[in-house]
């Protein structure tokens, strides 16, 4: 399964991608453990495009998923180019900045893809195989 969305570069637009992500994970009968991991580190990648990065012409970004036997890749796209996204030390008393932690942790792997006035941030999660 490969699903791509173009949303508002707004910060309503964390809880539409969680929730079509949700859904179409589980029309695929994605347990739910997976589907919670999942919304969650899509829900940090999207609130970290719309707070940092930059819309395209239309005033969007690009998020993308694709389900295989064994991971799921979760991709959010903008068109911010100055910014790198990165994991910080967890400072316990911060209000914000914990986000790439969870993705780090939740991942298998991820990295951020930067050409022309692209940053795409992909994030890779290993499926348990039955």
């Amino acid at each position: 399964m490969h699903e791509t969305h173009h949303l508002a570069h707004e910060a309503v637009s964390v809880g539409v991608a969680r929730h079509r992500l949700r859904a179409a994970l589980e029309r695929e009968g994605v347990g739910e453990s997976v589907v919670y991991d999942a919304t969650l580190v899509l829900s940090e990648l999207v609130s970290n495009a719309v707070q940092h990065g930059q819309p395209d012409r239309d005033g969007r970004l690009e998020v993308c998923w694709t389900l295989e036997h064994d991971r799921l890749v979760l991709e959010v796209t903008d068109h911010g180019d100055s910014t790198v996204p990165a994991a910080r030390p967890e400072d316990l008393d911060a209000d914000r900045g914990r986000g790439l932690v969870i993705v780090d942790q939740v991942c298998r792997s991820w990295r951020v893809d930067q050409r022309d006035d692209l940053t795409c941030v992909v994030a890779e999660m290993q499926l348990a195989v039955a």
